[in-house]
């Protein structure tokens, strides 16, 4: 059978010339020639990266993603929610939001809704909420069956402080000491967040592998942490297990040891035998690079499940782009990255 091939590609401010992203600035937005050259570079990497399903982060102009994906051989498109902008200002955009396009069509597709309980479990407030509400996607494949796609694009990192507030204050010294003290504040508030949308996303992996446990899930996305961090560790819950209660964490009986794997999720890049040695980043900026985008997988596309639908094969990163500063402030800050799942031997 054909493999699936899927993809997460964040498209770094895809908003048309004459919106702004967060402030309006000459900077700010495309003239019409990057715009062109934007669109053009997108569709030469969809032709390069040839997925089946591909979800898009920073979205802002979703018809003309549409269209720009139609004409790439994507009949089948989705956008969650809508981008937000300014009150104060219409042509500035303050959040964008997620897309997936698809060559296979959906079964079903819609907005991911609810956060899956989590304020009433957590300390996080009730009024809480994606930051960017995600899709939730399923697609039949042949040869390996129904496949659940997400497409997210976690909280950013950065603690805001709102400017106008700091200039207000007059005397330095305050200035600084109310600086700090917002940062601190605000960089909980987003640390939180980020945390809480990872365990969202988990539970409702959950939801369809608490029913099937060899179901087929894949999260596309931008998860804004590295891959050693806790939220990484929150959404996967890949970190050890040192107790199951009282009895140890490699004391538990042999008949339910398949269990410690079912319930977890995979970073893709992991369960590839023989990948290069040092993993590839995926976001640069002016002063710092990382790996920030992933393809999240269930246990039913682990290579190690004898009972899976399939198996993830090959995750690459496309990544020229990241080290050529003259283009990449217009194409994308971010390298997608694609991962091909092979169905079951027959």
């Amino acid at each position: 059978m054909p493999d699936l091939r899927v993809a997460t590609f964040n498209l770094y401010h895809f908003a048309a010339p004459g919106i702004f992203w967060h402030e309006r600035k000459a900077n700010a937005t495309y003239t019409p020639e990057q715009w062109a050259a934007k669109l053009a570079w997108i569709s030469g990497m969809l032709a390069k990266m040839n997925a089946d399903v591909v979800g898009f982060q920073e979205v802002v102009s979703d018809e003309a993603l549409r269209v720009l994906t139609q004409a790439a051989g994507y009949p089948y498109f989705f956008k969650a929610a809508r981008a937000i902008f300014d009150p104060d200002d219409p042509e500035v955009y303050v959040n964008a939001t997620v897309a997936i396009a698809s060559r296979l069509p959906f079964t079903t597709v819609n907005d991911l809704a609810g956060v899956a309980g989590i304020p009433a479990d957590t300390v996080i407030d009730q009024s809480f909420g994606f930051s960017r509400v995600p899709v939730e996607a399923v697609v039949q494949v042949p040869g390996i069956g129904e496949v659940m796609v997400y497409v997210c694009h976690l909280k950013s990192q950065g603690a805001f402080v709102d400017p106008d507030e700091i200039d207000a204050i007059g005397d330095w010294a305050d200035k600084v000491k109310r600086y700090y003290a917002l940062r601190a504040m605000a960089g909980v508030d987003q640390v939180a967040k980020r945390a809480a949308e990872a365990a969202a996303l988990y539970r409702t992996f959950r939801r369809t592998i608490d029913v099937d446990p060899d179901a087929a899930v894949i999260l596309l996305g931008d998860m804004n942490e590295d891959p050693e961090s806790h939220t990484l560790g929150i959404l996967t819950q890949g970190e050890r297990v040192f107790s199951w209660g009282s009895v140890a964490g490699d004391a538990i009986p042999e008949e339910f040891a398949h269990l410690k794997h079912v319930f977890k999720l995979y970073d893709a890049w992991n369960l590839v035998p023989n990948q290069q040695n040092t993993r590839p980043v995926t976001h640069v900026s002016a002063s710092h690079s990382s790996v920030l985008d992933y393809v999240i997988l269930s246990n039913g596309l682990n290579p190690k499940n004898p009972r899976r639908h399939g198996t993830v094969s090959k995750v690459e990163v496309f990544d020229a782009h990241l080290f050529d500063d003259s283009v990449r402030g217009v194409v994308s800050d971010h390298a997608p990255v694609v991962a091909t799942i092979t169905g079951p031997a027959v």
